[in-house]
Order: C-alpha cells, then structure tokens, then sequence
C-alpha cells in the first residue's frame, strides 16, 4: 500500500482503519466510544503516522491515547472492566489482539506536567512530540486531523526533525533516534536532531546505549560497528544543513521503518 502523504487522504485511512469490522479493531473502535462518554479522546503519535505510511496491515505500533477526563469516577470502573493495567506513563494500558491501547490523562502528559509546555489546549499536544513524525493527532468526537503545516511534506521527504529537545530520558531519546535513522539511508535529519544525535554520542557509550535498547525493544537494531560508522559520520556533520548518515550502500541491512 501506497503511503498516504496527504491530509485527505491520511484522514480516510484514519478513519477507515477504525470503522472496518475485523474483531480486533471493532474493539478497540467499541472501547474508545466508551471512553469518550467519560471523556474527550485523542488518538495521538506514531499509530497515526504508522496508519498513514503503511496503511492497516502495515499497521503495528502500540495505539496511544490523551484523554481530558469529564467523569474520572465513570473512568476509573471503565478502565476496571478493561483490566486495564498501569503503564510506564502513569496512564492505563489495555490489550486488544495484537496491539496495546494505552490511555493517558492530558494533564500527565510530560511536558505540560514539568511547564516545559503551556497546555493551552489538546492541540497543544502537537509540540510536546520528539519528533516531528510523531506530532499528529485525531479528535475521535469530531473525527478532525491535525498537524503542523509541514507534517505530510516533511513525511514525504524523509525529513526527520526534533519538536521538543527536553527529554526526562536522554539515552532513551538517543537510542529511539538512531534507530529510527537507521531504518532507511533516505532519511535526513535536520539541525537540531542532528546536533541532538551528535551530543548524544559524545556524551553516551556504546555499552550504554546498547544496554538501553536490549531492555526496551525486543528486535536489537544496533551494534558496535553500526555506531562507530555513526560516530565517524558525525564528525562530518556541518552544522547546518540536513543532515544524513546513511550511505545507499547500507539500505539492505535495515527494515522500512522502525519506531
């Protein structure tokens, strides 16, 4: 399947992805209904971006989920019947086939928690993302999608760049970077995830890093002699124009994507 590179188009796919009627995601479909009696319901980040690349079976991130919560009581016994269990950002997370559903509250979000962000409303989400990539969201009661003005273009063009540098988890930040522009040699990265990239690996091991992801991601990307190339790219960063650290010759050894 073709990737959606436009706003129409993602939102059809969007759309479509949770009105089709295969058991897994008429559940999911079901579960938000009931969550937005309580609450309003904001599918936000990488699932977004995945549906819009990749199209449903393509589809296999993790679906993330920013509620502003009406009735916190009627909540709470939802998340109950569920099972929903506590994820790592103090929100819930609840299990649908083969996807994890989390659902986080607006106000745990970390930016806006830590006044790294000043939520002046949902759509203040779309500037608490890393990457621009992830700087997506769809409102489930008014079916509307929004993003920046370069999200679609920036996604075309394999153009990957930081939203929010402020991080609680700086080698986690790293890892997730390198992996993510590892996943192809089109990918550019622009200055500030560039600089980011860069500071990271002065200031990171490789054993670090590589201890990192083999406790966060159940496929291993990275390697020693993967960084080291990396390392020796980034002494050929100029500072200012974007940036890429691949050489077509290494397209073979990754997949299409990672998150």
């Amino acid at each position: 399947m073709k990737p959606a590179l436009h706003h129409e188009a993602a939102t059809k796919r969007i759309r479509r992805f949770f009105d089709e009627p295969m058991a897994e995601r008429s559940a999911v479909a079901r579960f938000i209904d009931e969550v937005s009696d309580c609450a309003d319901v904001f599918v936000f980040g990488g699932a977004l971006r995945d549906i819009s690349l990749f199209g449903s079976p393509g589809f296999s991130s993790d679906v993330d989920t920013v509620v502003q919560v009406h009735d916190a009581e009627a909540l709470v016994g939802l998340m109950g019947r569920y099972q929903a269990v506590r994820n790592r950002f103090g929100g819930h997370r609840v299990r649908f086939g083969r996807w994890n559903f989390d659902v986080w509250e607006v106000s745990r979000t970390w930016a806006f928690a830590e006044g790294v962000v000043e939520a002046h409303s949902p759509l203040s989400l779309l500037e608490t993302t890393f990457f621009n990539w992830d700087a997506i969201l769809y409102d489930w009661r008014s079916g509307s999608l929004h993003h920046g003005e370069n999200y679609f273009p920036d996604l075309s063009n394999k153009y990957l760049e930081l939203v929010l540098q402020d991080n609680p988890n700086a080698v986690g930040a790293l890892v997730r970077s390198l992996r993510t522009i590892c996943s192809s040699d089109e990918i550019q990265t622009g200055p500030r995830l560039s600089a980011f990239v860069v500071g990271g690996l002065e200031d990171i091991s490789n054993e670090e890093i590589l201890s990192h992801e083999a406790s966060s991601f159940l496929r291993r990307r990275l390697s020693q002699p993967l960084l080291a190339g990396m390392r020796a790219r980034a002494l050929e960063w100029d500072q200012s124009s974007p940036f890429q650290w691949l050489p077509k010759r290494q397209l073979s050894l990754f997949d299409n994507f990672v998150s």
